[in-house]
């Protein structure tokens, strides 16, 4: 991949398709604390934290509504080093919302109310030409399988031709496949949009518990296959306490875990591991060391309450 071993003339410039949604998230029983986050936003905003200053611009790509929900959330993500200039508008729309309880073990559980969310009109017909061709000239495009599952089929369409042109003009493609089964009819349908995202796929980020239930994946090996037949020529394996494995077409490195961590609330633990791993990439850190980075900025979330770390 040309971008990462050559430097570039100015900031890298990333772009990053998702929804940003407001948190709420328990206190105690009856008392929430409000937070704005989604997993795409909050790889937005830990890239920027990690990346050195001024060698990454971050933008975030959505629609937001311009409810007072909407605009303090735009204002949250400038808090953390986000660019809102190409995440549109719709009057009269409204954020999605969702909800966390976490276990004593600090596992999480989401609860969403995302139907209506404005987001959802993301490549949809009222989004201009301009916009998909400005996101097709960044350096690198970000997206997830949570982006997939809020898109129409038409929408979908329309994605990949901007990740195929994306492609075309030397930039890179990253996927996560994150997957909330609430957000698809069924596990075959998330896995044949994944599919197609990935044969446009240059660095593929998934977790293997989502990847036994999508694909049926036993195992790593299972998912390194996979992801090799569809031409990803770089891969990243998160498999939570046990860290990750690192592969190319060929090689295939084991990282471990940050150890002995104590855990309070795991949300957001696989976001912060890739913004991480992609600010050290784009800085020219090997994989290996990028995955190590990535496990370390994730260790340090998942010992704090909430998605995000505050800003610096």
């Amino acid at each position: 991949m040309d971008l990462l071993n050559r430097p570039l003339p100015g900031p890298a410039r990333v772009a990053l398709i998702g929804e940003c949604m407001i948190e709420l998230r328990h206190l105690a029983a009856d008392r929430l604390a409000l937070g704005y986050a989604g997993d795409v936003f909050n790889t937005a905003a830990y890239l920027a934290r990690s990346a050195a200053p001024g060698a990454v611009d971050v933008r975030f790509v959505t629609v937001t509504g311009d409810d007072p929900y909407s605009v303090a959330m735009r204002d949250h993500w400038r808090s953390h080093g986000v660019d809102d200039a190409l995440a549109r508008v719709l009057p009269g729309g409204r954020a999605g919302l969702y909800l966390i309880r976490t276990d004593d073990r600090g596992e999480r559980t989401f609860h969403h109310y995302r139907r209506e969310s404005a987001a959802r009109g993301l490549f949809g017909p009222a989004q201009p030409t301009e916009l998909d061709d400005a996101i097709a000239g960044h350096d690198v495009v970000y997206l997830s399988g949570i982006t997939l599952s809020i898109l129409s089929e038409t929408a979908r369409e329309r994605l990949l031709a901007t990740l195929a042109e994306t492609r075309r003009r030397g930039g890179l493609v990253v996927y996560d496949t994150n997957y909330r089964a609430s957000g698809w009819d069924s596990p075959a349908h998330a896995a044949r949009a994944a599919d197609a995202v990935l044969r446009h796929t240059d660095i593929a980020l998934p977790t293997l518990d989502d990847d036994r239930i999508v694909h049926g994946d036993g195992g790593v090996r299972d998912t390194l296959e996979r992801l090799r037949g569809s031409g990803v020529r770089e891969i990243v394996v998160k498999i939570g306490a046990d860290g990750c494995v690192v592969a190319d077409a060929e090689t295939e490195t084991e990282v471990p875990a940050v150890p002995d961590v104590r855990v309070v609330d795991t949300t957001s633990a696989g976001d912060a591991f890739n913004g991480a791993y992609l600010a050290a990439r784009l800085a020219g850190a090997a994989p290996t060391a990028a995955a190590e980075a990535g496990c370390a900025l994730a260790a340090e979330v998942i010992g704090h309450p909430g998605a995000l770390l505050p800003p610096r």
